[in-house]
């Protein structure tokens, strides 16, 4: 094919915004490297699900091949920015001994659709998706109860390529058939150069590689046949002629120092912690996010939220309100009265986080303490930081999802920042918009901290009349009766010295949950030691309930768990029961129990001689 053609924006006479400019549009965002970029690069697909479909999100992570790096030299590249600093960021790329890129690909939304030169838009056209990402700054988006506004976050994808370029591989829906869209863009340091007419041409910084139209005509993008080989010869992910969406490869990413397979793990969490209500199985199937990671080709699993600590605590809250469940909190401002939102919050065993994510760096809060706050799109904006429960064996989350009333989701998009991650009521004049928004956060800041130290009575007692008293509690009781099967990481008997003669069992310990035939579950695990006569395992699920342990035996209604299976020392699967012959073997046993709705599950364990267990 014939090489790409370099249009470097000139500032018109008019005046333009230059990199500086467009770069400080993102303000100082309180989330930083791959998580920013993430948020807003899958911010973008949510917003342009309109298919009635979820998006499907790949995100890829490799190295480049030698024979794909030359055609990118040769065939994109050829022309490189006159300004030092761009040509040498560029150039390290291309010569780099790694030249890796961070791809983030959409299926299953729209694609950039719409004209493709922003001084060209015909009569009657009102879709503008690809001048708007490619061309405009700052336009303002049109998706209804949408996750963004602005759109100037976009300005993060130039930040997190260490030369500040992206290649973006389109399939847009049409007024026909989709359009296979491809185009090149760098954001650099501004710069000038003689025109040769004793004047000196400033340049904004802003460059497109693509498909000349002219020689002082902007480029286009290549299109049909042509950008789908051109996607192909980079290595970008095939897509069918109906797989329409969306692929951003940011080449160069700034990987802060990390490996590329701890780069992975960071990704994975970072997905987790920013779009786990929208990645949950009960989402609205129009919502729903489907996540796939690959690093250097190697799939890394996504786990569902529901099977991953801390999030199966916030995804409980969030299934709550989803259901509009009698414990959900109504927020509402009584000057002027309206109800800006709903809050669940829900306590529950501290588990294990999963061992991909035991690192010192994770973005999961060890203990969980907090609520996340969002908007109807179901996208996290922030969490606000409550107290830890007084006793460590046991987490909270909670869940506050703003009103979708029309003025209420407008007073909450408008207080977010260009990086959506927070909400700021100072961003407003004395008005309705600012007072819904603080209100919220006096409300929701209290209710954080009210969790771990509930709101007292006047005569100096627990006030249970409190929305919040009912939400407290639930695991107190239980956690202090003995714990069965509670998170404590001791093992065995723990005491040293010689073994007991007697046989016995030790107290059931809380490994983590697991979705087990699509039913929440927990794992306990716990030794049998001695020698004896005792051959018998007697094995007993517990419930916490209204803030006591209850054994199933005298549990006369309600949620009732399950015994499902039972593994043995050597990895034997015993008959699953309450009642289990072992003889006489002694080591660790595995027990999986199904976990009920609203309730914390625990387990006893004892052996004893024929039936007398």
């Amino acid at each position: 094919m014939t090489a790409w053609r370099l249009y470097s924006e000139p500032y018109a006479a008019t005046g333009n915004i230059g990199d500086g400019g467009f770069r400080r549009l993102l303000g100082a965002p309180s989330l930083e490297g791959l998580q920013l970029v993430l948020r807003e690069a899958i911010q973008n697909s949510c917003d342009a699900a309109k298919l009635g479909i979820g998006p499907s999100i790949l995100i890829r992570l490799r190295t480049l091949t030698p024979e794909q790096v030359e055609f990118l030299r040769a065939s994109v590249f050829g022309d490189l920015p006159f300004v030092e600093e761009s040509r040498h960021d560029l150039l390290r790329f291309l010569e780099s001994e790694t030249p890796r890129v961070l791809e983030i690909c959409d299926f299953n939304t729209t694609g950039l659709g719409g004209p493709t030169r922003a001084d060209r838009i015909p009569d009657g056209v009102d879709r503008t998706d690809f001048i708007d990402f490619l061309r405009n700054v700052g336009t303002q988006r049109n998706t209804a109860l949408g996750g963004g506004t602005y759109g100037f976050g976009k300005a993060s994808l130039y930040m997190a390529s260490r030369c500040s370029t992206i290649i973006v591989d389109t399939l847009a829906v049409g007024p026909a058939d989709p359009e296979r869209r491809i185009m090149a863009c760098h954001l650099g340091a501004s710069g000038a150069r003689s025109s040769g007419d004793g004047y000196s041409r400033k340049y904004t910084g802003r460059h497109w590689w693509g498909v000349s139209s002219g020689a002082e005509e902007p480029t286009d993008p290549a299109t049909g046949e042509m950008a789908a080989w051109i996607a192909a010869a980079m290595g970008s992910p095939e897509r069918g002629p109906l797989e329409t969406g969306t692929s951003i490869i940011i080449l160069d990413p700034d990987l802060a120092g990390e490996t590329v397979e701890t780069a992975g793990i960071e990704i994975v969490e970072a997905l987790l912690w920013n779009f786990w209500p929208r990645m949950m199985e009960n989402a609205e199937p129009a919502k729903r996010i489907v996540a796939r990671v690959e690093v250097e080709g190697e799939e890394i699993e996504v786990p569902l939220p529901e099977v991953c600590p801390p999030l199966d605590l916030y995804a409980r809250a969030m299934t709550m309100i989803r259901e509009k469940h009698a414990d959900v909190v109504p927020v509402s401002c009584q000057r002027p009265q309206k109800l800006l939102g709903h809050l669940a919050i829900v306590k529950g065993l501290r588990s294990d986080r999963l061992p991909i994510f035991q690192r010192e760096d994770s973005l999961f809060p060890e203990p969980a303490s907090h609520i996340a706050l969002m908007r109807p799109a179901e996208l996290v904006v922030t969490n606000i930081e409550g107290g830890a429960l007084p006793d460590d064996r046991a987490e909270w989350a909670g869940v506050f999802v703003a009103s979708a009333e029309p003025e209420v989701e407008r007073a909450f998009a408008l207080s977010e920042p260009a990086a959506h991650d927070t909400w700021d009521p100072s961003a407003f004049p004395k008005g309705r918009d600012k007072t819904y928004v603080a209100v919220a956060l006096k409300r929701l800041n209290a209710a954080a901290h009210e969790v771990a130290s509930p709101v007292m009575s006047s005569a100096g007692q627990s006030d249970n009349s409190h929305p919040l008293a009912a939400v407290s509690g639930l695991l107190g009781s239980f956690l202090d009766a003995g714990g069965h099967g509670g998170p404590s990481r001791d093992r065995g008997n723990g005491g040293g010295g010689a073994r007991s003669a007697r046989r016995r069992a030790s107290r059931p310990v809380f490994e983590r949950l697991e979705l087990h035939h699509d039913e929440r579950t927990a794992l306990f695990s716990f030794e049998v030691t001695g020698t004896g006569r005792e051959d018998q395992l007697l094995l007993e699920p517990v419930v916490a309930m209204d803030g006591g342990h209850v054994p199933l035996s005298r549990l006369e209604q309600g949620p009732c768990p399950e015994i499902v299976s039972v593994t043995g020392p050597d990895g034997d699967v015993l008959a699953p029961g309450s009642l289990i012959r072992i003889g006489q073997v002694e080591g660790s046993f595995t027990v999986r129990v199904t976990v009920p709705d609203n309730c914390a599950v625990g387990l006893q364990a004892m052996v004893g001689e024929g039936g007398r267990a």
